[in-house]
């Protein structure tokens, strides 16, 4: 009887065990408008993929949709992680302007001196200034790429002289503020389109990172490269949706957590810039391009102009109740 009551038992037990449910697995789908092959996605996007499973203990995982696999259009990743279509998204604040007028108040002429400082300065004011335009999202990470330069078709830019009436590519609305005040017609667009409107002449050329030389293919379009231009990065971010992110558990939240904010923002800012620096080189090194460097008397001319042009995006902001002055001098500080 003892033997028979001990096996019931252990027969007991090993159901229970068996009709225990396994902890629950949550894939988040991360919505990535640029391929494989681009500069982050193995070390940023799919570290943090695999980061975030081995944390997690395979709870939750990142399945990675890259090259617009969810949608092809750029401009509407934003719009990607606030709808769910995508837990998690990456793209430009740029180029839904509306929505981030102060965040792209980092992308003005005289308020960063690098990537390094531009990304630690987003996160310094992002608590007290930024998150709020952040509905129904939180970001995971928020950094630049390097200065941008003038990538020109066939028309160098030797002073700010020559810029007048030409159509140049603008990444955001405060780029194009700062264009028109350089004398330029702006255009804004995408940058996945910059290589077809360069090649056909829809436009003379592009105030883009240096890394896009390379990512975007912009290093055969373009033959003059101009440096020395008042510091103007542009913005990137990651970001997830509010509610996916509270549907996690508080220890699954908190891994997350660990692996995102500012030691990501700066580690990927890093990469752009190093990206594109070996765009540099490569442009360098082809027969026929060329690079060149503003004089101090030209960059005199171009920081005149440019604060111009930051004077007028401020006073549209706040005559639109967006404290930019206020944050500006905040970030510049």
């Amino acid at each position: 009887m003892k033997r028979i009551l001990k096996r019931t038992a252990l027969t007991a037990g090993a159901l229970a065990l068996l009709a225990t449910p396994a902890a629950a697995e949550t894939v988040l789908k991360f919505a990535s408008f640029v391929p494989t092959k681009y500069v982050l996605h193995k070390p940023v996007f799919q570290k943090l993929a695999d980061d975030l499973a081995k944390e997690t203990n395979g709870e939750v995982k990142i399945k990675i949709y890259a090259s617009g696999a969810l949608g092809k259009g750029p401009v509407e990743q934003y719009q990607r992680a606030v709808r769910r279509i995508a837990e998690i998204s990456y793209g430009l604040p740029g180029y839904t302007s509306s929505v981030f007028p102060k965040s792209l108040l980092i992308e003005l002429p005289g308020v960063t001196k690098g990537h390094q400082d531009a990304t630690r300065k987003l996160w310094k004011v992002m608590d007290t200034h930024l998150k709020s335009e952040f509905k129904r999202t939180l970001p995971l990470a928020m950094f630049v790429t390097p200065p941008a330069v003038l990538m020109m078709r066939d028309k160098p830019i030797r002073t700010l002289a020559d810029l007048k009436g030409l159509k140049i590519r603008a990444s955001s609305k405060s780029a194009a503020a700062i264009l028109t005040a350089y004398g330029a017609t702006p255009v804004q667009m995408p940058a996945t389109k910059v290589y077809t409107s360069m090649s056909t002449g829809v436009v003379d050329g592009a105030l883009m990172g240096t890394g896009s030389l390379l990512i975007f293919k912009l290093i055969e379009p373009t033959k003059y490269v101009t440096m020395g231009l008042p510091e103007m990065p542009t913005t990137l971010f990651m970001v997830m949706n509010e509610e996916a992110y509270k549907e996690l558990s508080p220890k699954n939240r908190a891994a997350l957590d660990k692996l995102t904010g500012l030691g990501l923002s700066l580690r990927s800012a890093q990469l752009e810039a190093n990206f594109g620096d070996l765009g540099m080189k490569k442009f360098r090194a082809i027969t026929g391009k060329q690079v060149i460097q503003l004089s101090a008397k030209e960059q005199a001319k171009f920081a005149q102009a440019a604060a111009k042009g930051v004077a007028a995006v401020l006073k549209e902001a706040e005559s639109k109740g967006v404290p930019a002055r206020k944050v500006f001098n905040a970030m510049k500080n």
